[in-house]
């Protein structure tokens, strides 16, 4: 696979794709497995220059790896294989696509062997839970499994169990902006209280389902893209971002446009990271 059909020249160097394939004990809805094929593919019609942050990220050098095809392993072996695979590619930025929300689980233990950093999270869940059907390792135990090492802020949450309400206010070190809540004054607030470097996941289904609706979980009342570009402007002019992931994308109905905005939330990441962090 290749991003955006770059020409040879441009298909190495600082950074890099990484599409996962796996899903596990779902609660709703099924497919995320595709999730990041179907992103890729969508990035071949990309534009190479970015006019909003006036950049082109391209010139980096843009890799994608081998797909981890990991539907099959069981959520330990998963977590394992993606923590190796991002443990070996320290030197470059990379943002992973697809899979259930459980692989970012895999990516931050990667990262910890290398960098010391606080979390952002875009997501309509608060995903805090100790463990889901059987295991701590599923996709609504993340926020509860990386927020044991790393202060985390959770913007977009709209829908949460009583008890991680209770477990979260527990916690000094999570912060959640709701995004019936959301302001972009509020991230500014919270920003200083983390650390310099700063991984960043994001759950589609963080966004409105006007936007995104071919995800798991689709919650209305989400945020919007404006929200969420602003957001991350701020994020990677004011901290140093080491990575980032899209996750929860299950392309099933009428998927092709979520694909491209995907794929472009994607290259607008890479363009912060080359215009403000390089």
């Amino acid at each position: 696979m290749i991003w955006m059909n770059l020409p040879r020249e441009y298909q190495e160097g600082r950074f890099v794709i990484l599409p996962i394939s796996y899903e596990k004990d779902l609660t709703f809805g099924e497919g995320t497995s595709k999730g990041a094929v179907a992103i890729i593919e969508a990035s071949k019609h990309l534009e190479y220059y970015d006019c909003r942050f006036d950049v082109e990220a391209f010139e980096d050098g843009i890799s994608v790896m081998d797909e981890l095809s990991l539907c099959e392993k069981s959520p330990e072996e998963m977590v394992s294989v993606v923590s190796e695979t991002v443990a070996n590619k320290k030197d470059k930025f990379i943002i992973s696509l697809g899979g259930d929300h459980a692989v970012t689980i895999g990516i931050v233990k990667g990262l910890e062997q290398n960098h010391e950093f606080s979390i952002i999270q875009f997501d309509a869940h608060a995903d805090f839970r100790d463990s889901w059907n059987g295991s701590s390792l599923n996709h609504a135990c993340v926020s509860r499994q990386i927020s044991k090492k790393h202060s985390l802020l959770n913007i977009g949450v709209r829908s949460m169990d009583i008890d991680e309400k209770r477990l979260m206010e527990q916690e000094e070190n999570v912060h959640v902006i709701k995004a019936y809540e959301f302001d972009i004054e509020k991230v500014k607030e919270i920003l200083p209280k983390l650390k310099e470097k700063i991984y960043i996941t994001i759950d589609v289904d963080a966004f409105d389902p006007s936007f995104i609706r071919n995800t798991g979980t689709p919650e209305p009342g989400g945020l919007t893209w404006n929200h969420v570009i602003a957001t991350l402007e701020r994020i990677f002019k004011t901290k140093t971002v080491i990575g980032a992931d899209i996750v929860e994308f299950a392309p099933k109905h009428d998927y092709e446009g979520e694909a491209y905005a995907l794929a472009k939330l994607a290259y607008v990441m890479l363009g912060l990271s080359k215009k403000f962090n390089k």
